[in-house]
Formats: C-alpha cells, sequence, structure tokens
C-alpha cells in the first residue's frame, strides 16, 4: 500500500464537499431565461461537476490503496465515496439534459416567414417548467454528493480514532534474537551497562556491569529493535547508560532456545563369553 497522508485525504474531503454544495447554490440560484445566456451557465455547471466527479474519484483511489483500506468499517465509507462520484455524474447528465431543453436563439430552416418572436417565446414558455426539473435534479444530486463527502470524512475520523484505541494497549509481540543477542540481553538485564568513548581513539565501547565487554555489532542490532535503550543525557566520554526496554524485558521471557538433536547413544552389545569345552573319555 502506498504512504498516503489520511489527515490530508480527510482535509480534501471536507474542501471537496463544500465545492459540492457551492455548486448546488449555484445550480438552485434564480435561473436566467432560457437562451444563450443561459447555455453558458449551464455550460460552467457541466464542467464543474464532472471536475468533481474526478476529483472524488482521485480521493476514492488513493483511499482503497491506502492502510485505511484495512481499518474495519472502511468498506461502507468508501462506498459512500463512490455514492459521491454517481451523484456528481448523475449531476451533471440532468445539467446536461437542461442544456438541451433549453431553446436557442438561433436561425430556423429556410422556408416562408415566420412570426418568429412569437414562437421562441412559444418554446421558451414550454422549456421552462422542463429545465427547472432537469435543474432541481441536479441540485438534488450535488446535495448527496455534499453530504457523502462529508459523512465520509467524519467516517475516515471516527474509524482510525477508534482503530487506535482498540491497539494502542497492545504491546508489539517479542522481538526474535539470536543466542548471542539473547547472552548480551541477559548480562545487561542483570545490571546497568555503560556506552563510552574509549580515549583519544574515538572507538566506541560497551561493557556490562561487571566492565567486560560487549560486541557492539551485537548491541547495536538490540538497540535497533528498541530491545536496549542508550541514556543520552550524558556524553559518551563521561559514559552512557545501557537500559534493557519493557520490549526487552518481553522478549527475554519469551526466549526460546533453539531446539538441540538428541544425543544418538551406541548400544554397547557386551562381549560374547565362551564356555570351556572339554572330551569325555
Amino acid at each position: 500500500m502506498n504512504q498516503i497522508d489520511l489527515k490530508a485525504e480527510i482535509a480534501e474531503l471536507r474542501r471537496l464537499g463544500h465545492d459540492f454544495e457551492d455548486l448546488r447554490d449555484q445550480v438552485r440560484s434564480p435561473a436566467l431565461p432560457p437562451g444563450t445566456a443561459t447555455r453558458e451557465r449551464l455550460t460552467a455547471h457541466i464542467v464543474a461537476a464532472n471536475e468533481l466527479a474526478h476529483r472524488t474519484l482521485k480521493r476514492l483511489a488513493a483511499l482503497d490503496n491506502s492502510p485505511y483500506a484495512a481499518v474495519p468499517g472502511s468498506r461502507p465509507a468508501l462506498e459512500l465515496l463512490a455514492a459521491a462520484v454517481c451523484a456528481a455524474t448523475t449531476a451533471a447528465s440532468d445539467l446536461a439534459c437542461a442544456l438541451v431543453t433549453n431553446p436557442l436563439q438561433t436561425a430556423p430552416f429556410p422556408g416562408p416567414p415566420a412570426d418568429e418572436a412569437t414562437l421562441q417565446a412559444a418554446r421558451c414558455k414550454e422549456a421552462t417548467p422542463r429545465m427547472a426539473k432537469h435543474l432541481a435534479d441536479a441540485a438534488e444530486q450535488l446535495e448527496l454528493g455534499h453530504t457523502s463527502c462529508l459523512y465520509t470524512a467524519a467516517g475516515i475520523t471516527r474509524g482510525l480514532k477508534r482503530h487506535a484505541e482498540q491497539h494502542q494497549d497492545q504491546p508489539a509481540p517479542p522481538v526474535k534474537i539470536t543466542d548471542s543477542q539473547y547472552a548480551v540481553l541477559v548480562r545487561l538485564s542483570a545490571g546497568v551497562g555503560t556506552l563510552h568513548e574509549a580515549g583519544r581513539s574515538g572507538v566506541i565501547k560497551a561493557v556490562d556491569k561487571d566492565r567486560a565487554t560487549v560486541n557492539i555489532a551485537t548491541l547495536n542490532s538490540l538497540i535497533k529493535h528498541r530491545i536496549v535503550a542508550v541514556d543520552t543525557t550524558t556524553s559518551l566520554y563521561a559514559g552512557q547508560r545501557l537500559l534493557v526496554t519493557a520490549d526487552g524485558t518481553r522478549t527475554l521471557a519469551a526466549y526460546k532456545p533453539p531446539a538441540t538433536a538428541p544425543t544418538q547413544t551406541t548400544a554397547m552389545t557386551p562381549p560374547s563369553t565362551q564356555r570351556a569345552t572339554g572330551r569325555t573319555r
């Protein structure tokens, strides 16, 4: 899965929801009379609705490929976001239907002269309620997209919080260590060891409580796994304490030495005894 900033995704979903809301308000605003001006406004609305669909699809893809997809309850949230995609595309379709219904002030087919103004007025009168219905349907879909985005953002926030609360008290599983790491860990758990810089050479050395040398490579692996911690409140020149962490204590308790092959014993066959035989005369 990709490393995705879920906080940024939540913020983007909220921003996307507000953009759905803004377009809904524009669609609901008092309609212009049918004609070229309305066509231009409908064109802008259709482009904006398709952009909302594209942005929502990107958020859906990002979240579906993020760690959130493994959180219980993520499926309903992502399905709700998919519904927002459907709402945006349906709104664009409703706006396109309004565009088709809008009578344009253009030249008719060639033919006998007619009262074009009267015909245009009749077309506009017939188209106005139909356009209003398409615009109302589009606004309803945009409201659905607005709600879906905000609900998804809230659902992700709750899901992540609940998931964190359920796992915050669960300790990490013990780290598997080698025999040499175990031996060093036993020595350090018996008392505080020390990490220090040896003289002017700059060589870093480590010792246990009995001043016996600790292998640096082994120690570094234990520090890397957070089994041993270094007290950095003092300098290396003065010496830094080596402390076994809580994870180290659990690792010690869970350590199991590798199974050894059973020793094979060779059955010893007692030497045969020869009985003395004699001739009987």
